[in-house]
């Protein structure tokens, strides 16, 4: 186009200028790919036919949709196999909405003496018909909302684009094909996203969905942020095949994290979630202490992703990574006496009881648990209820056979009053003791004792003291009655 040409026809008002370089913003490439063997429409050639993009293209700035293109009678007036080579073309269908979120008409009614070189021409704003796509560094020419860049991370995303599980017509090859910011190449971004993705104005969901999360966590199914996303068959496709990430957070490479983990794991359960499932915990959390807490972890049938996989450690297995567990330091074997006593170490966590009775278990202790000349002190202490004797002892056998060694207690005579402090009317006083502590009888007696005198096949001698109540008794629990009485007691 000429000069004069341009000066009568180039500048007619910002309405006609804006709809002038639209094309390849709402016309993709494969759209004249089927009139020319796949190419994008060629403009430049086209620039002495079209003085105006609204010749083609009146609809674009009023957001009529029937007039965004050209008809098909206005391309066959010249490609009619005579004049040019004739080409089969049709207007595009939308299939669906896209990542972009942009309106003509709304930016025409908020901008003054906006054109269409301002956001589509190539190079020359002056060169007619050189139109490129717009970018987004032309955008932010003009939006003054702070952003330094297009992939900056102070940027709030939804400004321009909708969540990816609404931008239906993107193809699984442009969902992979966007550009990663670069925030996400930080070394340590896979350790520090999770504050950005939960914080207000979290940009995630333009380019993610569920599945890109719960690629790699187990929580996947029940994180709240997580949850918010939406599922995509776009993104779960391609996912599938990629491997979880679990780089080991900086407090977790401390020698002694095994041996202290438990003060941060119950702050923060949901943390451990992330990367452990309840199987990887109960590698060592074998014992009753933590089952409470590991139902706060998911199970096998609960987990979205593998996890890490935790394994005990071994002298041939130390060096081979990060998530082996060595949970007590050398020599504690030795040495943890003072530390199980004092409550600090929830050792019910890791062990059964049994674990300990296997050295700390009567007669055949290896390891001493009692300190030097306890069987001559020990008697206060296993009257009172802060020692259970029976933890380690078989209380009936192990207790007796010492006692009456010592002659303090009956080898024949069950009513020998020697261990009862040489009393010899204590058959007849000790219902006071028993009702006051029935525990430190059992020490010796089992219940059959006692119920040759206290039942009906014995000699019927009521155990209540003054002032029972059996029919309160009975309706608190009538099973009790029962171990007594052959049937109750209180029918008639």
């Amino acid at each position: 186009m000429d000069a004069g040409a341009r000066s009568g026809h180039g500048r007619q008002g910002s309405v006609s200028r804006f709809a002038r370089v639209l094309t390849l913003l709402v016309m993709p490439a494969a759209l004249w790919g089927q009139a020319r063997g796949g190419a994008a429409f060629p403009h430049a050639p086209h620039a002495r036919l079209f003085l105006m993009c609204s010749s083609c293209h009146a609809g674009i700035p009023t957001g009529d949709a029937a007039r965004s293109f050209p008809p098909v009678a206005l391309c066959g007036a010249c490609h009619d196999g005579t004049v040019e080579p004739r080409v089969q073309w049709a207007p595009p269908v939308r299939s669906g909405a896209g990542l972009l979120v942009f309106s003509h008409p709304v930016h025409l009614a908020k901008v003054k003496d906006v054109t269409c070189e301002s956001c589509h021409s190539l190079a020359d704003p002056n060169q007619w018909m050189n139109v490129s796509h717009a970018v987004p560094e032309r955008c932010i020419s003009c939006h003054a909302h702070g952003a330094s860049a297009h992939l900056a991370d102070d940027n709030v995303c939804a400004t321009c684009h909708r969540p990816l599980t609404s931008a239906v017509a993107l193809t699984d090859a442009r969902v992979a094909a966007f550009p990663k910011p670069p925030s996400h190449a930080r070394a340590d971004f896979v350790n520090a996203h999770g504050a950005a993705a939960r914080a207000p104005a979290a940009n995630c969901a333009t380019c993610h969905a569920r599945e890109s999360c719960q690629r790699c966590h187990v929580d996947g199914a029940r994180a709240p942020t997580i949850r918010a996303l939406g599922n995509d068959a776009r993104v779960a496709r391609l996912e599938v095949g990629r491997a979880p990430v679990y780089p080991t957070p900086a407090d977790h490479r401390g020698s002694e994290f095994a041996l202290l983990h438990a003060k941060s794991a119950r702050a923060d359960p949901a943390r451990c979630s992330v990367c452990h499932t309840r199987a990887s915990c109960e590698t060592c959390h074998t014992g009753d202490g933590a089952r409470d807490f590991l139902r706060s972890i998911p199970d096998a049938r609960q987990a979205t992703a593998p996890g890490v996989q935790l394994r005990w450690a071994t002298p041939a297995t130390l060096s081979t990574g990060p998530h082996n567990v060595s949970v007590h330091p050398p020599g504690f074997a030795r040495a943890h006496g003072a530390m199980a006593a004092s409550g600090e170490l929830q050792c019910a966590s890791c062990h059964a009881q049994r674990f300990c009775s296997d050295c700390h278990g009567g007669e055949r202790v290896t390891r001493r648990y009692h300190p030097n000349d306890f069987v001559s002190t020990h008697a206060p202490q296993a009257y009172s209820r802060e020692t259970d004797c029976s933890s380690c002892h078989s209380t009936e056998a192990f207790c007796r056979a010492c006692h009456r060694q010592v002659g303090l207690a009956a080898k024949a005579n069950i009513r020998s009053t020697v261990f009862h402090n040489a009393q010899p009317l204590w058959l007849l006083q000790h219902g006071r003791a028993a009702r006051q502590d029935l525990t430190s009888c059992t020490t010796c007696h089992q219940q059959t004792y006692c119920m040759q005198c206290h039942s009906d096949l014995g000699s019927r001698i009521n155990p209540h003291g003054p002032g029972f109540d059996a029919a309160r008794m009975s309706s608190k629990n009538p099973q009790l009655c029962l171990v007594c009485h052959f049937k109750n007691p209180l029918a008639r």
